[in-house]
């Protein structure tokens, strides 16, 4: 058979996993790293966010529910970073999960607090060390892509980001105290 049936594989990525200490550790150090090259743009966690992907649209509620969800030990999906030497401008770009990486970003900067199991607000800072530790040690998966051109970056951001359909209110599960369930209890 001379000729594919199907589309040809066009988009190839590295799937890989970090524990959120790097990411919040490394913030700092890609954050220089950009401020060397004269990086100028928007940017999350010393990530790119180039000037053509869309701003920050997660509500405040949206982001205390991604970190919550960290914690509980959700799903929390990956994110996408684009990784090339040349050319320098398409390195280390965001290609999908800008939100959560905004997520953590505003929590680990003491922008909003969580409920703690003893109902009380906690912000990052009020942590102790070993509370802290436990979401640096979550596991977040991720995929490193290398695209060199930037009619690739566009092409794999759109694909990746406009393939679904969100979800209206009406669609949500009924809301309900997932606290509420005894630590370790699972219903089968």
């Amino acid at each position: 058979m001379s000729e594919l049936r199907v589309p040809g594989r066009r988009f190839y990525g590295e799937h890989m996993a970090t524990m959120m200490l790097a990411l919040d550790s490394g913030a700092q150090a890609r954050d220089a790293k950009l401020d060397e090259q004269g990086w100028a743009g928007r940017r999350v966690l010393g990530y790119k966010l180039p000037e053509w992907q869309r701003r920050e649209v997660w509500t405040l509620d949206q982001c205390v529910r991604f970190v919550e969800s960290c914690y509980m030990g959700a799903n929390i999906g990956s994110f996408m970073i684009n990784c090339v030497f040349d050319p320098q401008e398409l390195d280390e770009v965001v290609l999908d999960g800008q939100q959560r990486l905004r997520a953590l970003e505003r929590y680990w900067n003491n922008e909003f607090a969580l409920a703690g199991e003893d109902g009380r607000l906690w912000l990052w800072d009020d942590l102790e060390k070993d509370e802290k530790a436990r979401l640096h040690r979550i596991v977040f998966p991720w995929t490193m892509t290398h695209y060199n051109t930037v009619d690739l970056l566009h092409d794999a951001y759109n694909r990746h980001n406009y393939g679904g359909v969100a979800h209206t209110a009406l669609e949500m599960a009924p809301e309900g105290d997932l606290r509420s369930a005894p630590v370790g209890h699972h219903a089968f």
